[in-house]
């Protein structure tokens, strides 16, 4: 306790020790801003991502509704939008339901409580509500891309609100212990770890003071116990080093007398050396100038003070004018500032070898090779360079012819094998166009290969549909800035010429029109039509050069459009050939499976789809619906109005059967006036629903023919389904079939129900 006391700290007061109250200030504001941190981010994220849970659950649900609610809405069926709204009422967060028209009108509404007020500017959008309650989803009621209402569903916020206080509480809570927990620690730890420091501190002291018999005592093995040990160490060479410095003193004075006796020798010698080095630079001298490589001596300002024949025949100087010039007059500024920089190293003691270009007082430029070296003064500084100069002006200019050979050598070969790597990709390029299955993948793979093909190019895909006189954007790569998305015709000199038409300079070629709308081009272009036999299938609209903005010379832009002519003329073939192919093979089958009268798909194509839906609903564990339609009387038509209107009749009725069902069920003509529609995953009634629209929709049908209103039009239907009546599609098609014939015999414009099987 006493060493304690003498330390100024004990383990309980830690503002009486100053280190351990440091520790404690460093980490405090860390510790204050994790709980912080904690106490905020935490139920804000929670907060922010149970809104946004809700927000998605709502858009969700909006879809469903809507989707369910458009058949209702459009046949103003009240009952069934209300079994809708009660159905949607079955989750607890909903708050209210309101149908609206396309007018703005009322249809139908649900609300949870009589106190729930509704806000009518809060409705018409998507979002929170004035009193932020309630979350409200404001969406239309489409049916065929066509808006035929609204709906509006508001969702409560008090749960979740409800949730996020409780969460505040509990962070809030955590928060506290944890700060109070780390407080205690930061303070224990500081404690612990500086106490070893606060014992060294009283030795030093006391050390200081003049007690050198005092020394460090900490029993650990970490870095403080070896800052003890190096500590009580240096006290005890302290104690040496006070005795050696007394005998060094005893025999300081005799060694002062020997010394001096030694340089008075030493002197003598170097003036014996003294006179060699001048009988040796005499000898260096007349040997220099026998050398036939050129030997030169500059000061450190770059002026000659030394120049052997051979270096006074590389500069010309003939009359003995050299010395006293400087390098400065022989040289560019770059030059001699390599001069310079080699200067700086002669005067640090280094030796280099390095390229010099001189240019002579008669204009004649040579080139040398400098092999230099320092030379210091006695006092060991930088009294001058000496350099061996080499005329290499000859060797350099035939290096430099042979790089050039060389280059344009490896330029040749590198251009003929991007040459070759250019046709594999083009043969790879039909190879994938063979094995395509659509036209968009053919737009896929020519747009993928043009990105190896083009790569610091960008460019347009333009396609057209039909025989529309306009084309539009089909794909694009490489292309972040404008476009135009629709172009017509007219609007491009390619598609005029129905040949290839390149742009090299924009500002003197003549430019196609579709450029000078909102977007003109700065860069040479490539309009590449697609065509085949005869007919336009697209456009390939090519910018060249736009990953190379530092290019701006005319000459190296056409020597580059000159190189990608051929490849993109290559390219653009090549697509126009698979898209023709593609629409060939696309025509060819779409007509196989298509009725030509009523555009409706045919017998066969419902086969085949039936067979592969019934599959697709045994995994799912999904119904499959079948209705089979004939129109009544229809013969009696043929016999009144003629065959052409009869098969006018048909074309109607089929419109209106497309019109009748979802956009993923499927109409087709089964023969003569009969029809079959297939429903995946509709079960069975919920078909006989769609079964009684599709008769009440013929019902009101009028059909003008030529100046005859024909009325009174009717249909019979049958209905069968999976797994309700069987499992085999011809089943389904005989039970549906047979329940028509019933409905027929039943007297007509009704519909029937197949009779269960046993299976």
């Amino acid at each position: 306790m006493a060493e304690d006391n003498r330390s100024g700290s004990t383990p309980f007061f830690p503002w009486r020790s100053k280190i351990v109250f440091k520790f404690m200030i460093i980490s405090l504001p860390f510790l204050i801003l994790i709980s912080l941190a904690l106490f905020i981010i935490a139920p804000y994220w929670y907060q922010h991502h149970s809104l946004r849970d809700l927000e998605d659950k709502a858009q969700s649900i909006g879809q469903i509704a809507s989707y369910n609610l458009a058949p209702a809405v459009i046949f103003e069926d009240s009952q069934n939008i209300r079994e809708i709204l009660l159905s949607l009422s079955q989750s607890p967060e909903i708050e209210y339901i309101i149908v609206y028209d396309t007018q703005g009108k009322e249809i139908s509404r649900f609300s949870r409580s009589e106190t729930v007020t509704i806000n009518p500017e809060d409705i018409r959008q998507t979002g929170y509500t004035t009193n932020k309650k309630t979350w409200n989803l404001y969406t239309e009621i489409k049916h065929q891309d066509r808006v035929i209402g609204y709906l509006a569903i508001g969702f409560s916020l008090n749960e979740v609100y409800a949730q996020i206080n409780h969460i505040r509480q509990i962070i809030g809570l955590a928060s506290v212990l944890m700060f109070g927990f780390g407080l205690w620690l930061i303070y224990f730890l500081s404690s612990l770890i500086t106490r070893p420091l606060r014992q060294m501190t009283e030795t030093v002291k006391e050390i200081a003071r003049g007690d050198l018999s005092r020394r460090a005592e900490v029993p650990t093995s970490d870095e403080v116990g070896l800052l003890a040990t190096s500590f009580n160490t240096m006290v005890d060479q302290l104690q040496q080093t006070l005795a050696n410095l007394q005998e060094a003193r005893e025999n300081l004075e005799k060694k002062v007398e020997e010394r001096t006796a030694e340089l008075k020798q030493q002197i003598e010698e170097k003036e014996a050396i003294a006179q060699k080095l001048k009988e040796s630079e005499e000898l260096f001298r007349s040997m220099v100038e026998s050398l036939g490589e050129g030997v030169v001596i500059v000061d450190p300002e770059e002026n000659f003070i030394f120049a052997n024949q051979a270096a006074r025949r590389i500069f010309n100087d003939y009359e003995g004018k050299l010395i006293g010039r400087n390098l400065k007059e022989f040289t560019t500024p770059d030059q001699y500032e390599i001069i310079r920089k080699q200067t700086l190293r002669r005067k640090q003691g280094f030796r280099d070898v390095y390229d010099l270009e001189i240019t002579l007082d008669d204009g004649t430029r040579k080139t040398l090779i400098v092999n230099a070296a320092p030379q210091f003064d006695r006092d060991g500084n930088f009294a001058s360079a000496l350099a061996v100069m080499i005329d290499i002006t000859e060797r350099k200019r035939e290096e430099r012819a042979l790089a050039e050979a060389k280059l344009e050598l490896e330029k040749a070969i590198a251009e003929l094998q991007k040459r070759n790597e250019e046709a594999a990709v083009l043969i790879e390029l039909g190879d994938a166009f063979h094995l395509a299955r659509s036209e968009k993948e053919i737009v896929d793979i020519a747009l993928s290969y043009a990105r190896r093909l083009f790569p610091e190019e960008s460019g347009l895909l333009y396609l057209r549909q039909a025989k529309e006189n306009f084309l539009q954007v089909g794909g694009v790569w490489n292309l972040d800035g404008p476009r135009e998305d629709i172009i017509n015709l007219d609007d491009c000199w390619a598609l005029r010429k129905s040949a290839p038409y390149f742009i090299i300079s924009p500002e003197k070629d003549l430019v196609c029109p579709h450029f000078k709308t909102n977007w003109p081009i700065s860069f040479p272009t490539a309009c590449l039509p697609l065509n085949s036999f005869g007919e336009t299938l697209g456009l390939l609209v090519v910018f060249c050069c736009q990953k190379k903005p530092y290019v701006k010379q005319e000459a190296y832009l056409e020597q580059e459009i000159k190189v990608k002519k051929q490849l993109l003329i290559t390219f653009a073939q090549r697509v126009a050939m698979a898209l023709a192919n593609i629409r060939l093979r696309e025509s060819l089958k779409e007509q196989s499976i298509r009725d030509s009268l009523t555009s409706l798909y045919n017998r066969r194509y419902l086969e085949e789809t039936l067979e592969r839906e019934l599959r697709r609903a045994r995994r799912a564990g999904k119904p499959v619906s079948v209705i089979m339609l004939d129109i009544d009387h229809f013969k009696k038509f043929n016999d009144s109005y003629g065959h052409e209107a009869g098969d006018f009749i048909l074309q109607t009725i089929a419109r209106t059967l497309e019109r009748a069902v979802r956009a993923e069920d499927i109409v087709c003509r089964y023969g003569g006036e009969e029809f079959t529609v297939i429903l995946p995953g509709l079960p069975l009634d919920k078909a006989v629903s769609r079964a009684e629209l599709i008769l009440d929709s013929v019902r009101h049908l009028e059909v003008n023919y030529g100046k005859t209103v024909i009325h009174n039009i009717t249909i019979s239907a049958g209905v069968s389904a999976y797994p309700d009546h069987a499992d085999q599609w011809t089943e389904l098609i005989q039970l549906a079939d047979t329940a028509l014939f019933k409905a027929k015999n039943e007297g007509r414009n009704r519909v029937i129900v197949a009779e269960k099987q046993s299976f």
